[in-house]
């Protein structure tokens, strides 16, 4: 015969049992914290920062580049009506005799930093300058100096004035490898000019020039009001026709020069090195290539 327990009694065993199982869970807890705090620790611990990327040049606060093209800037502008410029880089100062806008530099780079010895700092830097000529014209040169300055990066000080030294030679030109002449109005040439009228004059769909997936995206504002395309070459040789039936997936490379019209109808010539692929009998460009094809690379 089986007993039943009555309600009362029933109740009072599933409170002792759920009291005896809440002190259990209680000591897991106790015990299992530490574990718990350590784990997440762990797991939410910093990771050790990534190594910048190769193509990432970060700045070096104990180099003076800047400060040295900023007194080579000045000691080219110093004029005999404004020479003060120079003291904030060279407080021993200079007088100046030349004429105000004889001399006007534009742009400043530094080609060389080095140190021939701690807190010493001799640093070349180049400049495109405007001359005056003896007909009031002014003609753009390129000039080089070094800036000898001593300091760190709390701050620094011109041991002497700037002083002009050799630019770096230009080179013999270099071959191209475009062996082969493509018409202009040729089905690779129409795909070229297409892309630059889209791309530089913001005319026209630029995505009906470029192939799927191509990150390419129009100049904006346009540079040109208008593209002219002078002359195409590509690395690559078709047979008479095949360039009009092109394989899906054939690439070709090419090099445009063409005239670009800006709104005041003056013209700048400009070249593109272009990488196209054949997709549904037509030509796309794929990517504007980062340089020219180099005969015998």
């Amino acid at each position: 015969m089986k007993r039943v327990i009555p309600d009362a009694q029933l109740e009072s065993v599933a409170h002792t049992a759920a009291r005896r199982i809440g002190r259990v869970l209680g000591w897991c807890v106790i015990v299992a914290s530490p574990l718990a705090v350590i784990v997440g620790l762990m797991v939410l611990r910093p990771s050790a920062p990534a190594e910048p990327p190769q193509s990432v040049q970060l700045l070096d606060a104990s180099e003076p580049q800047g400060w040295a093209e900023m007194y080579v800037r000045s000691w080219l502008s110093a004029n005999r009506e404004d020479s003060a410029g120079l003291e904030t880089f060279y407080p021993a100062g200079m007088k100046s005799t030349r004429a105000v806008g004889t001399q006007i530099p534009v742009d400043t780079s530094t080609l060389s930093v080095v140190s021939p010895r701690p807190g010493a700092w001799s640093v070349i830097v180049a400049a495109n300058i405007l001359v005056q000529q003896p007909d009031g014209k002014h003609r753009a040169r390129l000039a080089c100096a070094n800036a000898s300055l001593v300091g760190s990066a709390e701050g620094y000080v011109a041991a002497s004035l700037p002083a002009p030294v050799a630019c770096p030679r230009t080179l013999a030109a270099v071959d191209l490898d475009y062996p082969e002449t493509a018409e202009l109005n040729g089905p690779i040439g129409q795909s070229v000019h297409g892309f630059l009228i889209a791309y530089l004059a913001g005319r026209g769909e630029l995505n009906r020039y470029i192939a799927p997936g191509t990150s390419i995206g129009a100049i904006v504002p346009p540079p040109y009001a208008e593209v002219q395309l002078l002359e195409l070459r590509t690395h690559e040789r078709f047979e008479p026709g095949q360039a009009a039936r092109p394989l899906d997936g054939t690439d070709v490379h090419a090099t445009a020069r063409a005239w670009g019209y800006d709104a005041l109808g003056q013209v700048t010539t400009i070249d593109y090195a272009l990488t196209l692929v054949a997709r549904a009998d037509r030509w796309e460009v794929s990517r504007i290539d980062p340089a020219p094809l180099l005969a015998g690379e």
